[in-house]
């Protein structure tokens, strides 16, 4: 007996022939009224979206958060009240700059995304692998992309853009001692780390704030690769890391992630050696130490990669009651960036789609606009209305937002340039061992090649700022003479 399903066109009309066109005659021209042809062939058409600007190239799974430590003196979110406490979760990892086909092994920031289904609405979590990030001011951000990506002219990524983007912002030094360093190529996502790098605030239910930094380190260990293993594996494979994640997920092998958060009472906000929400910047663990609150783990692969990978839409902004946004001018201009790129990839009703949509639902009375499939009935599509089945607000304590006062005046474009570029560079590189400082050199002299001489200069002055050997081992390679340098721009600033 045949149970097979009739094989349907987008109306639901079983198709008879799905392999041959109707013609005019075996070998005659082919009819416009052929609706099947037109219709798989259009729908073909139409099948790519936009790829995101950053983060293109990327993977993701299933899994679940376990709470192991309550969090109730610090947040009244409800998923990090209990021990034991399990939230199911979607991961996207990803690379930054380039494109949905480039190689998963580039020098190049990696992103950790990860999507939280509570009982009380989605909560969103953008990571990063490296503690720091480029900038620390969200303005600067489409220029720093811009600099990062294929000349507009040539399509080619050139090294003389990128250089004279990082010359003009010595906060970009800390970041770049980690790229070019030991950490700027994860081996894998299961042994990739994630940063929050932003800060977050936590409210408890007697409205105490807290600023949060989040911190997923894998299980496994880290590990990062070298040029040269990165160019092995690059001989036979661009997509390594996507293979090695749905390789060990097939085989039950699954990823664990311990996940630690620093701790900052808000009365200790200005106590700080520098803004404490700077982005460039790390928060010492011997001053914070990190706290470990659970467990994530990743268990299951989606059975359909663009439904859920390349659909999934992260947003910032997407907090649950007792998480906020903190003041960080990064953070606080990717909240309108994300949900602004994820309506221009996928529509207004982006929210909808089953891997977005929260566990109970989207209940408001929004409606319309491409690809709406929320099937709304009835009248009222407005509130507050009189309906006896109106959807009402909730009051009550749980879901009250944080109060807090604001005393200032607007500044004009205040470039914030008082925070230290350079002393957490320097003790970073002074952290490395032997070899690894001449790795960071080796990686740097590649990548400045061909970069033109006031740049290379610039660039070394900063090198020379964060520590004079670190400096000195970048001029010695150029032939530069560092005296020279340091004289030409100490006399310029």
């Amino acid at each position: 007996m045949d149970n097979k399903q009739d094989l349907t066109n987008n109306y639901g009309r079983p198709v008879e022939n799905d392999t041959s066109s109707l013609t005019i005659g075996e070998f005659g021209p082919t009819l416009i009224i052929d609706t099947q042809l037109t219709q798989k062939l259009a729908h073909l058409d139409h099948e790519r979206i936009p790829e995101r600007v950053a983060f293109a190239r990327g993977a993701g799974a299933y899994g679940v958060f376990e709470t192991t430590k309550s969090m109730k003196n610090y947040t009244k979110a409800d998923f990090l009240q209990k021990e034991g406490a399990q939230t199911k979760v979607f991961v996207r990892f990803s690379t930054f700059v380039l494109s949905k086909g480039s190689s998963e092994v580039v020098r190049d920031i990696r992103g950790f995304h990860i999507k939280f289904y509570t009982n009380s609405g989605n909560y969103d979590l953008v990571n990063i692998h490296l503690p720091v990030f480029y900038v620390r001011d969200a303005m600067k951000v489409p220029d720093l992309l811009h600099a990062l990506k294929p000349s507009p002219v040539t399509n080619l990524i050139l090294p003389e853009r990128t250089w004279q983007y990082f010359s003009k912002l010595p906060e970009t030094l800390n970041a770049i001692t980690y790229l070019y360093g030991k950490y700027g190529i994860p081996a894998n996502y299961i042994q990739m780390e994630g940063h929050s790098v932003c800060v977050y605030k936590w409210l408890n239910e007697d409205g105490d704030v807290f600023y949060v930094k989040y911190h997923f380190l894998p299980q496994k260990g880290a590990a990062y690769l070298t040029k040269q293993q990165a160019q092995e594996i690059q001989k036979n494979t661009s997509a390594s890391a996507t293979n090695n994640l749905y390789s060990n997920l097939s085989n039950k092998n699954y990823p664990k992630w311990d996940v630690y958060v620093q701790i900052l009472e808000e009365k200790n906000l200005d106590t700080f050696p520098f803004h404490p929400l700077d982005t460039t910047k790390i928060w010492d663990e011997k001053v914070l130490p990190l706290q470990k609150i659970g467990t994530l783990t990743l268990n299951e692969i989606p059975d359909n990669f663009f439904e859920y990978s390349e659909q999934v839409a992260f947003d910032p902004g997407s907090f649950v009651a007792g998480i906020e946004a903190s003041e960080s001018k990064l953070l606080q201009g990717l909240m309108f960036a994300y949900p602004d790129a994820n309506r221009y990839r996928l529509g207004i009703n982006y929210p909808f789609l089953k891997v977005n949509r929260p566990l109970d639902g989207i209940h408001n009375y929004q409606q319309n606009g491409q690809m709406d499939i929320r099937n709304q009935k009835g009248e009222i599509n407005f509130f507050p209305n009189q309906e006896s089945n109106s959807l009402k607000e909730n009051t009550s304590n749980q879901y009250s937002e944080g109060k807090y006062f604001i005393k200032g005046v607007v500044i004009s474009r205040f470039k914030n340039e008082y925070n230290d570029n350079f002393e957490q560079a320097g003790d970073l590189y002074r952290s490395y061992s032997e070899q690894e400082k001449t790795t960071l050199i080796d990686n740097l002299v590649n990548a400045l090649q061909g970069v033109s001489r006031p740049v290379l200069e610039q660039e070394i002055y900063y090198f020379y700022k964060a520590d004079p050997d670190y400096g000195k081992r970048v001029a010695d390679r150029f032939n530069l003479n560092l005296k020279n340098i340091v004289l030409k721009y100490d006399q310029s600033l």
